[in-house]
């Protein structure tokens, strides 16, 4: 379905997408000048179908960091792994814990024990640690990655 409606990118052809960033337990990044691709490998979520709940839950949380699917890659009868697409954010730092913090109680979250792990009553939201939290050069934050679940 995917190769018939134009979305498949061959293994192959990844490294065009970008530069190859930095990975983590379930994304490979490639990083353009404005954008982010991230090669999902579904460790976290289990099955497309949750990664794509996940990302529409980020999306509604964080529509700053929205992600955008791109496609999909893989190895023919064996890998499927979708792609996704994020604003890059300029000059960039970590935030810090205490920025993190304070800006998930500015949405309205209320931290629920270790550092990171928040809830708002209807969502939970964890691994928010800075470096899933950017700074930019006015202090302004974004949530690039975090785990999502409906509370």
């Amino acid at each position: 379905m995917a190769k018939a409606g134009g979305y498949w990118i061959p293994m192959s052809q990844v490294f065009d997408l970008g530069v190859p960033g930095a990975s983590g337990n379930e994304n490979e990044t490639y990083v353009t000048d404005g954008f982010v691709y991230k090669v999902n490998n579904l460790l976290n979520s289990g099955s497309i179908v949750a990664q794509l709940r996940k990302i529409l839950m980020h999306n509604l949380l964080f529509p700053d960091t929205a992600y955008r699917f791109h496609g999909f890659t893989g190895f023919d009868g064996r890998i499927v792994q979708p792609i996704f697409r994020q604003v890059r954010i300029e000059n960039a730092r970590p935030a810090t814990q205490v920025m993190i913090d304070t800006y998930m109680s500015a949405l309205g979250f209320t931290k629920t024990g270790a550092d990171g792990r928040f809830s708002n009553g209807e969502y939970e939201v964890w691994d928010v640690i800075p470096r899933n939290v950017l700074a930019d050069k006015d202090g302004d934050l974004f949530v690039v990655d975090a785990e999502i679940r409906k509370g």
